[in-house]
């Protein structure tokens, strides 16, 4: 069985989106929640479907949920999703310390 899991930095990079939209708009904070927990299911069972993020970390992969980039790392039994992050963010400042 495929599952995924979220890092520490991974949880507060989603809470902070999730407030900062819930500020305008809860529903579409909840939405968005949604629908990235719904893609990493899907992932989860296809942990090479993302796109591969290499050139900043080995192994890194990614998938977008409207303007944002969920990145995270295959496992044998699904996916270790390690960002959230905005995609028109400097992801190479992001990943520098990794």
């Amino acid at each position: 069985m495929s599952n995924y899991s979220f890092s520490d930095a991974a949880i507060q990079d989603l809470d902070e989106i999730c407030e900062y939209i819930a500020r305008s708009n809860p529903k579409a904070a909840s939405k968005l929640f949604d629908d990235i927990r719904q893609k990493c299911k899907l992932v989860a069972s296809f942990p090479n479907m993302g796109k591969s993020y290499g050139r900043l970390v080995p192994n890194l992969r990614g998938f977008a949920v409207d303007d944002y980039i969920v990145f995270y790392y295959p496992r044998e039994s699904g996916i270790s999703i390690t960002r959230v992050t905005s995609g028109y963010r400097d992801l190479e400042s992001l990943f520098a310390d990794e």
